[in-house]
């Protein structure tokens, strides 16, 4: 499996993970799956609500996902990726985010280090559910 981003979606969450930090970013890729690839069209970026310790976790208010959710299918797309990222950590899933993630989507992790967006990679959620396995990103200019 390989997700596609546009460049200009990659500008926008890494800029939104560093404006936000040194809290977690989160957003949603919407997009297209098709077989053994799903496509990227637009980045939304929410808010990150979780109150405890927003440097170290996010949290997605479930009626913004629900928002997300209709606004995808309007525009006859799917969430094909949650995104978030790490301050001053690696773009590896903890095992927190393996606890609290579901198989079916992409994750994007960002790692920004001292403010600066330094790099990602996208992993999938193995059906069991029990560990992630890297997923190749492949950037294009555009997807048109």
């Amino acid at each position: 499996m390989a997700i596609y981003l546009p460049k200009k979606i990659i500008d926008e969450f890494l800029y939104h993970a560093q404006v936000d930090y040194p809290q977690e970013c989160c957003g949603f890729i919407l997009g297209r799956l098709e077989k053994n690839k799903s496509l990227g069209i637009e980045y939304i970026q929410v808010q990150n609500i979780q109150e405890k310790n927003k440097k170290r976790r996010f949290l997605i208010d479930p009626i913004e996902y629900i928002r997300v959710e209709d606004l995808a299918e309007k525009k006859q797309l799917s969430i094909i990726s949650i995104v978030h990222s790490h301050p001053d950590h690696p773009d590896k899933p903890s095992e927190f985010d393996r606890v609290h993630s579901w198989p079916g989507f992409s994750y994007v992790i960002i790692s920004v280090i001292n403010g600066v967006s330094k790099s990602f990679r996208s992993w999938i959620l193995d059906e069991d559910r029990m560990k992630f396995s890297d997923e190749k990103i492949v950037i294009k200019e555009s997807l048109k």
